[in-house]
């Protein structure tokens, strides 16, 4: 495997320049004060980490982790039900279930928004209030990132040894005692995997909270386009670099969940 090694180079080289770059310069950029990208004006501030005081960005940030945490518990609801069916059905065609789940994923993801937007402003839906609402913003971002749960616990229950459960129910064990001490612990891993995909996307994007809430819902990630938009390059680095923290806080939770269940 030494021989091959050269051939993750470019790789390493992109993602220095694609990441490791650009995080640096954010991260300058918050000690800064400039006007717009102009950086010939720039003079040390710490007036982006004073603004960090702010009550509206943890407003902001609780309901980003309140839209992210109802999404989750719902695709988690809905997922694995359909996961367990697909993969524990005796139907041949399970790559046909699968593609169904994939084929809206292939449409543009905001196209998806806008025609949620159309249909909750049609006559038939429109006396029910639904466009600037949570319950609005939570509806279509489960719908959006759905198959994001589906597929992982998909996988992990296709994987199961299921020599396990037909021992367990040689044993005269009942199907729902099965299922909580064979099946649910040994499918965990996709449920976490899952959740992480859900959760990441939805806590941090801006595109559905904006359409679909029109404003009223305000995420993180709609307060970090506002600033941007504003040409508040220093502030929005600083809250672009808190929400990275942030991520990467929830993925070390993750593997380290992760890791415990696997020892």
């Amino acid at each position: 495997m030494k021989r091959f090694k050269g051939l993750a180079i470019p790789y390493f080289v992109w993602l220095v320049l694609l990441v490791v770059v650009p995080l640096l310069a954010m991260f300058a950029l918050t000690f800064m004060q400039t006007n717009g990208t102009n950086l010939a004006t720039a003079v040390f501030s710490l007036d982006a980490y004073k603004r960090m005081l702010d009550p509206s960005i943890y407003k902001a940030l609780w309901n980003s982790l309140y839209v992210a945490v109802l999404t989750v518990v719902i695709c988690i609801l809905l997922g694995y039900p359909v996961a367990y069916f697909i993969s524990f059905s005796k139907i041949k065609n399970k790559s046909l279930f699968l593609l169904l789940l994939i084929l809206p994923m292939w449409s543009n993801s905001m196209l998806r928004i806008v025609s949620w937007l159309r249909l909750f402003s049609t006559d038939a839906l429109a006396a029910l209030n639904l466009v600037g609402t949570d319950a609005a913003v939570i509806f279509v971002t489960v719908t959006t990132y759905l198959p994001f749960m589906i597929f992982p616990i998909y996988t992990v229950l296709e994987k199961m040894d299921r020599g396990l459960i037909e021992a367990s129910k040689d044993l005269g064990v009942p199907a729902w005692k099965t299922f909580l001490k064979i099946t649910f612990p040994l499918s965990l891993s996709g449920v976490s995997s899952g959740t992480l995909m859900v959760f990441l996307p939805a806590a941090t994007g801006f595109a559905i909270s904006q359409t679909i809430g029109q404003g009223k819902v305000r995420l993180i990630g709609n307060l970090i386009q506002t600033v941007f938009e504003k040409n508040n390059y220093n502030f929005g680095s600083l809250l672009s670099i808190f929400v990275t923290v942030m991520i990467l806080a929830v993925v070390g939770a993750s593997s380290l969940f992760t890791g415990r269940r696997k020892h």
